[in-house]
């Protein structure tokens, strides 16, 4: 096995994969899901996917064309909604990690709707170029998943696990003594 396969091998790699694969399957099955369970198994399923992209080997990519995407703007659009219909009046949060924010007079505000269906966007593409089973497409959809990671959805990732703590430990609407989530 060269480095190359090597790292589309390694345990960090499948173990990331596997992790992905079980978000997007969520994702896609998120009008199944109560607001309750729905950001009980965000909060278990967006920590673990943080710990895993951390984890993939850093490298450079092998060919320099633009990798295949595969989430459409009318799939991307109907996740998006799905997810802000089941959040509702706490869809919205405060996100103090903005550039923006700086710049601004008034509070600079996210979605965590928007932020979800990001990382879903990224993870789900990275998945599907991984399902394709060509070694070299497998490798450079892992460094442009690392590099995205790192770049991008990495701090939204953590800007959003923030929101979705407010509202499982202070949403009086959600507050009852059977909070935890047995699913995941």
């Amino acid at each position: 096995m060269n480095e190359k396969e090597d790292i589309v091998f390694s345990r960090n790699t499948v173990e990331f994969v596997t992790v992905a694969a079980e978000f997007c399957a969520y994702i896609e099955r998120a009008n199944e899901y109560s607001r309750k369970e729905f950001v009980g198994t965000m909060l278990k399923l967006l920590p673990l996917l943080y710990l895993k992209a951390q984890m993939l080997s850093s490298d450079e990519r092998l060919n320099d064309e633009d990798l295949q995407d595969f989430v459409t703007e009318d799939s991307y659009e109907v996740l998006r909604i799905t997810i802000a219909e089941i959040l509702a009046d706490r869809d919205t949060y405060l996100d103090v990690f903005v550039d923006d924010m700086k710049y601004s007079d008034t509070p600079v505000t996210k979605n965590i709707s928007e932020d979800i269906a990001d990382i879903y966007q990224d993870i789900k593409n990275f998945v599907c170029l991984f399902q394709i089973g060509i070694n070299e497409t497998m490798h450079d959809a892992i460094v442009e998943c690392n590099n995205n990671f790192a770049n991008y959805w990495g701090q939204t990732l953590v800007n959003t696990l923030r929101a979705l703590h407010d509202i499982k430990y202070n949403c009086p609407e959600d507050d009852d003594d059977n909070y935890q989530d047995d699913e995941f």
